[in-house]
């Protein structure tokens, strides 16, 4: 299959699960999460804002902030992603595709600062449409985790993929640029792709 063939069949596959799987399912990505020492450890969390059938990022959110840890989210201008600080929810308007990120008030305030010493405090959670073992991903097709990354030494952020257990594939085809997982958090299981 190519690509764009699975993003369609996982697009599918993630608009049809039913309300109350979904609820359980979030619930133990949750709480696999909140268990890792990687969320325990980290000052940074850096998270997409759920949207449509995603993983629901929203509890993730409220428990970091309630946790004390600084929150980030992106957004999108133009062919750029950008993270900034937020410190609730009540700040975020949809983007013109309608997934929720910081308003423009908002951004002024609270930039990511990448001059601050880094390794090992900050946690990056990756939304996607497939992953495998050996952390590979297929987003949307943008580019823009993979462009953002990039831009940073790799031991900088670590990154997260949050997934139900059907978008768990034997292989993804990858290429250079391609930025991996080095954790998946599935409902059934933990994956640390770089063991």
């Amino acid at each position: 299959m190519t690509k764009n063939q699975i993003r369609i069949e996982m697009r599918q596959l993630r608009n049809h699960i039913a309300v109350l799987k979904r609820n359980n399912d979030n619930t133990a990505i949750r709480k696999r999460l909140f268990k890792t020492e990687e969320y325990q450890s980290c000052i940074r969390l850096f998270t997409f804002i759920s949207f449509q059938s995603e993983v629901d990022t929203i509890e993730i959110i409220n428990q970091a902030l309630q946790d004390q840890k600084k929150v980030y989210a992106p957004r999108v201008e133009g062919n750029n992603m950008d993270f900034y600080e937020i410190n609730h929810l009540d700040g975020l308007i949809p983007s013109k595709y309608g997934v929720p990120e910081p308003s423009a008030e908002e951004i002024g305030k609270y930039h990511f600062n990448n001059e601050v010493p880094l390794t090992g405090e900050n946690l990056m959670l990756l939304p996607g449409l497939a992953f495998d073992k050996a952390g590979n991903r297929i987003g949307y097709g943008a580019g823009y985790y993979d462009r953002y990354l990039a831009a940073y030494p790799p031991k900088i952020f670590y990154k997260v993929a949050l997934a139900y257990d059907f978008q768990l594939v034997d292989t993804i085809p990858s290429e250079e640029y391609d930025i991996k997982a080095d954790m998946i958090l599935l409902p059934s299981q933990v994956i640390r792709c770089n063991k």
